[in-house]
């Protein structure tokens, strides 16, 4: 081979990784994340003398999910007819995208035991990226056994406590669009789910929540838009109705777009809460100003520069070693 051609096979290597450096980075930093509405739950990992207490577990967690009307979960029938009814532990990307389609499922969730450490995932299947995982360690004084069901149970409290969202907007069937109006002012009705402390005066905004890093993105790994704020004048059950005080004129208010009440959400991070609140501040925010996409659109371009001024630097010491 010319010292010719391997200078072009150094740098279409360089280029080719360059490429796929990239496009990982901008697809993550563009990609914005979907309700989650369908959860599959698959059976928790252990060893074989834990098998009673692991089925109890696993049947607890589809229990918990379902109460609140905000999830549904596969049925063990459904993920036997397609042939995925396994205990599971971690799952690469392309496992998580694949399961996903087999299952039409939003969400992977896994629970797997190893010694003494329980640990819980959950993946979103769009993209394979991972939306919460916790570690953790039991007691060391107590059986094992006695604590698989109660500390899976805290993990998935503790997940649901990390979504930084409660609902989504429904449409009203005799309206037939999210939003209304009755005078000069604007509604929108949300779904929140049961069991909520929600009430007629708490304030609410309408999120969107995008993946920023390569943290999960429900731990520090997101960045949450405020588009619209409002405030609950009506509880009918699960179903909320909200008066729009504060709306971006560029936005629009869509079905199934999140929901987010920071008193209810800082509730709940309070009562099941066990990770750090990647947003602590979360209902003091935040409308994207001129200034903030400016600035975001500058952290974009910053791997791009990098990227190429290595290349640059790569194709020169090519060019002098050869």
């Amino acid at each position: 081979m010319s010292i010719l051609s391997k200078i072009y096979l150094a740098l279409f290597v360089a280029l080719s990784l360059s490429s796929i450096m990239l496009f990982n980075s901008i697809a993550h930093a563009e990609y914005e994340h979907e309700r989650i509405r369908r959860i599959v739950v698959f059976p928790l990992q252990a060893e074989a003398n834990f098998s009673k207490e692991s089925e109890e577990a696993w049947w607890e967690l589809r229990e918990r999910l379902t109460e609140s009307k905000r999830f549904m979960v596969a049925s063990r029938n459904f993920m036997q007819a397609k042939e995925v009814f396994q205990p599971r532990g971690e799952l690469k990307p392309a496992d998580a995208i694949i399961l996903g389609r087999i299952l039409d499922a939003n969400a992977l969730m896994t629970t797997f035991l190893n010694d003494h450490t329980l640990s819980m995932r959950v993946y979103e299947t769009k993209n394979g990226l991972t939306l919460w995982q916790v570690d953790l360690e039991l007691h060391p004084t107590v059986p094992v056994s006695k604590q698989i069901k109660e500390g899976s149970l805290r993990l998935l409290t503790d997940f649901i406590a990390s979504i930084p969202y409660q609902g989504h907007v429904v449409v009203d069937p005799l309206i037939g669009k999210p939003t209304f109006t009755e005078g000069e002012k604007m509604f929108f009705k949300a779904d929140i789910g049961l069991n909520t402390q929600v009430t007629v005066g708490d304030n609410v905004q309408v999120v969107r929540v995008k993946a920023t890093t390569l943290n999960p993105i429900f731990q520090a790994g997101m960045n949450a838009e405020v588009s619209s704020e409002g405030v609950v004048v009506r509880v009918d059950r699960q179903i909320i109705t909200v008066q729009v005080t504060r709306h971006q004129n560029n936005s629009e208010i869509k079905t199934d777009a999140l929901v987010r009440v920071p008193d209810e959400l800082r509730r709940m991070r309070e009562a099941y809460g066990m990770t750090e609140d990647p947003m602590k501040n979360v209902g003091i925010e935040m409308y994207r100003t001129t200034e903030d996409e400016i600035t975001e659109k500058q952290k974009e371009k910053q791997p791009l520069v990098t990227s190429l001024a290595w290349i640059g630097n790569l194709a020169l010491i090519l060019l002098l070693a050869f």
